[in-house]
């Protein structure tokens, strides 16, 4: 169980982000294994291969260096109201989701998840962040299933919130009964058969 209102970092991760760089680096150099026995690699100008060649280096090397910097930016808090995400290398990030606009915790492990022993934890929610799939999602974690079920125990301690934004009060001292609705259904009904019959 992880502690309140404590930050934590997902410990598997770096080495989640480093295997995802290994399988990509073995595709290349297969690629560049065909090319080399097909003849199309003799045949194509010193320039490009150089070129070609340096682009992978700084590309791998770009990655391999933003990995560990990814994961000294990268943690998650619950507080006692919420589930803090921040993060980024370049451009700092940080995302919350209230614990009572929760709607549904779901988690998932690939593959390359099962082969470093990590799962992620999917936090899905109502509307609030305007987005479909799931609003925050922990990835590259080990306890991924006791922390869903830890996310799970808070939003049962609340009540849930109402979807609608909390920028859009609520419009106080109307009520409308079901007569006036059924009165404009039928004004709305009359005046389209009229628009119909002109």
């Amino acid at each position: 169980m992880r502690p309140r209102n404590k930050w934590f970092k997902p410990e598997q991760l770096r080495r989640y982000y480093f295997v995802y760089e290994a399988g990509a680096l073995l595709v290349v150099l297969c690629v560049i294994g065909v090319l080399a026995g097909t003849g199309i690699l003799t045949q194509l100008a010193d320039w490009v291969v150089l070129v070609g060649g340096a682009g992978l280096l700084i590309a791998f090397g770009y990655v391999t260096w933003w990995i560990p910097a990814f994961y000294r930016t990268t943690g998650y808090r619950f507080t006692d109201d919420e589930i803090e995400y921040r993060r980024g290398v370049f451009f700092r990030q940080k995302t919350t989701v209230p614990y009572n606009r929760i709607t549904n915790v779901g988690t998932s492990q690939g593959p390359i998840q099962r082969l470093v022993s990590a799962g992620s934890v999917g936090i899905h929610t109502a509307g609030y962040g305007g987005q479909m799939g799931a609003e925050l999602t922990i990835s590259g974690v080990s306890d991924y299933e006791a922390i869903k079920e830890q996310i799970l125990d808070r939003v049962r301690e609340r009540p849930a919130k109402a979807t609608e934004s909390e920028d859009e009060p609520a419009i106080v001292g109307t009520t409308t009964s079901t007569d006036e609705v059924v009165s404009e259904l039928r004004r709305i009904r009359e005046l389209l058969e009229q628009h119909r019959t002109m």
